[in-house]
């Protein structure tokens, strides 16, 4: 299944959430919206994000990417 970028979102959100506590929606907050991109411009992806948040939350949103991004790195329309 390759999930839309409103389900791969909800997917960063509960691992995120799961892993460092806090609250899905302290999450969500962090996480912001993921931008499905015209074209694979990382190399292997069509997504992208750009979280904002303390270091410490960019550091585990980018360790949370990575997993995400191995298991789906695509998303659809």
């Amino acid at each position: 299944m390759v999930p839309t970028p409103d389900q791969l979102r909800d997917i960063l959100v509960e691992i995120l959430a799961g892993a460092a506590g806090g609250t899905r929606e302290e999450w969500a907050a962090v996480v912001g919206e993921i931008e499905k991109l015209p074209l694979p411009v990382i190399v292997g992806s069509n997504w992208m994000i750009n979280p904002k948040g303390t270091n410490s939350q960019l550091e585990t949103v980018r360790a949370a990417e990575l997993i995400v991004r191995a298991e789906h790195p695509f998303v659809a329309h």
